[in-house]
């Protein structure tokens, strides 16, 4: 262990632009220790994930965020859209919970609607009252046609020939006679190249609802914690996503600071990976940047990346050997109790002991 923190350590002090990504996998402890790892040391800090998990964050800081609990979901929606999500599949028990699936709703004792739009049929869509077929590339033409009929704002049908108009007027006309409405949208929503525009899109169409119903937006995501680093990041930074210490202050340029983005133009010489199997999710360009560089990986279990790691850590799980915290997605803290015992050091401890080595050397 000795040997291997201060070989992470001369990795990274060494670095002229280090990268620190990951997190969605670690309680929200390992988080903040990561957070000031990456300042100590000058380091661009993305919480990566699988495709679009990030962009809904920075999206809501430009455009306003109207959310809630998922219990008041499911006390209160009369009217939920899944808009590119497959929770049935993606979280099995996500339904059942807020009393969505056909056996809830029907034992709920009140009207309640669930409309699936996605690529094509699903799992969800066989739960749902309805569904709307849309291709990932019309996201955002549809996203705005909807935004123009709730308004009851005159457009184009023309050059909106290629969206289902009659589907998406059913919609809007739902969503303007609801009581309280919900959209949970997928990582899918933000996957394509315009996903930043599409978030936004969709975060102007729940603004735009909110002067005539109450309704919410609430991500969903994959990684366990990603919506904790989302948050962590945001309470030490400003800011939830793709953060640049390498001034001496945070700056934040999802287009600009995203780990796939660093990595696709070269720009890091050394990574540290946390929770997160990076060359699994990343895209190859990126992926093979990652491959040519000294990587640093600190998680619980064997991943291909670790594989491939200069220095590769196994730590003691979170919420199995070691107490913390995790947020749901929906950002209530859920505390994470420790069950069984590990002689191995956590996440934190090992991200806390790479920054004192640090520290140590700057000092000398």
């Amino acid at each position: 262990m000795a040997e291997a923190i201060d070989a992470a350590a001369a990795i990274l002090s060494e670095a002229r632009l280090p990268l620190v990504c990951g997190l969605g996998e670690t309680d929200c402890e390992s988080q903040r220790a990561a957070v000031a790892l990456a300042e100590a040391i000058g380091a661009v800090l993305d919480p990566a994930g699988p495709p679009g998990d990030g962009v809904a964050g920075a999206a809501s800081q430009a455009m306003g965020l109207s959310t809630a609990t998922f219990g008041e979901v499911r006390d209160r929606a009369d009217i939920v859209v899944a808009w590119r999500a497959d929770p049935v599949a993606s979280h099995p028990r996500l339904l059942p919970r807020l009393r969505l699936d056909r056996a809830g709703r029907a034992a709920g004792g009140r009207d309640r609607t669930l409309v699936v739009i996605d690529a094509e049929h699903t799992a969800t869509a066989d739960e749902a009252d309805a569904f709307i077929e849309l291709p990932p590339e019309l996201d955002f033409e549809a996203l705005w046609a909807t935004r123009a009929l709730v308004r009851g704002v005159p457009f184009d049908r023309d050059l909106a020939a290629r969206l289902p108009l009659e589907a998406l007027g059913q919609l809007a006309g739902r969503l303007r006679a609801c009581r309280y409405g919900a959209v949970l949208h997928g990582s899918g929503l933000a996957a394509t190249g315009a996903g930043y525009i599409n978030a936004l899109a969709l975060l102007a169409l729940v603004r735009d609802l909110a002067r005539i119903a109450h309704v919410v937006a609430l991500p969903l995501r994959h990684d366990g914690n990603a919506r904790g680093a989302e948050d962590v990041l945001a309470w030490q930074t400003g800011y939830p996503s793709a953060v640049s210490f390498a001034r001496g202050h945070p700056r934040a340029q999802p287009g600009e600071f995203s780990a796939a983005d660093v990595l696709e133009r070269g720009e890091t010489d050394a990574a540290l990976v946390v929770g997160f199997d990076a060359l699994a999710h990343l895209p190859p360009p990126a992926a093979d940047h990652m491959r040519r560089i000294p990587t640093i990986v600190v998680a619980p279990r064997a991943t291909e990346t670790a594989a491939a790691a200069r220095v590769a850590f196994g730590t003691a799980a979170g919420g199995v050997y070691r107490e913390g915290t995790a947020h749901r997605m929906d950002g209530v803290p859920v505390p994470l109790r420790a069950p069984l015992t590990s002689r191995r050091a956590g996440d934190a401890e090992v991200l806390a002991a790479i920054a004192a080595r640090i520290a140590g050397e700057g000092g000398s």
